[in-house]
């Protein structure tokens, strides 16, 4: 709606998954550097945690887009959903295929299992990353993932065939998934790496911003200093909150027909996406 107004070629602040647009900053950089490390190293697993909007599933969209060049390896990502063992225990079986769907975990774990050892075309290794993990809340859906993690494939046409882990789990959500991963200490020493992303930094959610616009093919500076800092209070450093304000402002920037987003419109963009979500705008500690 804004484009032309603004001179962009792309809406830079749509809450996609668009690996055009990646910003990473040294956290999401080594995050995903040790995601890579995992299922390059055919280890058992790792979780990645974090608030809300915070850039998990881009980390994740990246991963993917990484493992789409390995194929010796095959990768299957998808949101865990609510409900008990089965749930999940089915959502696995099929993303392998496996007929007929089981009736109990036994029967899943067997099927897997059965899989690893003779399946067809002949069985290397999988990834299985399960987002919104923090959805599990079933103690005996935990283990089951530490079950997966005791699965094992051989190397096929090796002078001396060698075992490895069937699968590398990759679990990611809200931050409470990493507490409950701690109660179950077993599975725990299985996922060799947990990883939090934090917020970004004043600093850091510039550079967001005027990445995002640049990608966009637009000026960076469509916001003033004083707009962006007013950006990085109104948002606490949420890349999925920042594009929310920046997308609001761009379209409020248009309508009062302004060469520049300076702070007030930001002011309002953020009051407007407050009061979207039901909660009342912050404070401003700025005259």
């Amino acid at each position: 709606m804004y484009l032309e107004y603004w001179n962009l070629k792309h809406e830079p602040f749509q809450n996609v998954t668009d690996v055009r647009f990646a910003y990473l900053s040294d956290q999401h950089r080594e995050g995903l550097a040790r995601l890579v490390y995992l299922v390059k190293g055919r280890k058992l697993g790792g979780v990645l945690v974090g608030p809300f909007g915070v850039g998990k599933s881009m980390v994740l969209e990246l991963l993917a887009e990484y493992m789409a060049d390995q194929p010796e390896t095959r990768f299957f990502r998808f949101d865990a959903l609510p409900g008990g063992v089965m749930v999940l225990a089915k959502q696995i079986v099929e993303q392998f295929q496996i007929a007929p769907p089981p009736s109990n975990v036994a029967e899943a774990l067997t099927a897997l299992q059965r899989h690893c050892q003779e399946g067809r075309p002949a069985f290397h290794h999988a990834v299985l990353m399960i987002d919104e993990a923090q959805m599990i809340r079933d103690p005996e859906a935990f283990d089951f993932i530490h079950l997966l993690t005791n699965m094992r494939t051989v190397e096929k046409g090796a002078s001396e065939p060698k075992e490895y882990p069937a699968f590398t789990v990759i679990l990611s959500g809200h931050n409470r998934l990493a507490e409950d991963i701690r109660r179950h200490e077993s599975l725990q020493q299985r996922l060799q790496l947990l990883w939090q992303l934090e917020p970004l930094n004043e600093n850091q959610t510039f550079q967001y911003v005027q990445h995002r616009i640049h990608v966009a093919g637009g000026d960076i500076w469509i916001f003033d200093e004083a707009a962006l800092t007013e950006v990085y209070r109104g948002s606490r450093g949420l890349p999925r909150l920042i594009n929310n304000i920046c997308d609001i402002a761009l379209l409020l920037g248009q309508a009062a027909h302004v060469p520049r987003i300076g702070r007030d419109i930001v002011r309002q963009a953020i009051y407007d996406v407050q009061a979207s979500e039901g909660a009342p705008p912050p404070v401003s500690s700025q005259p």
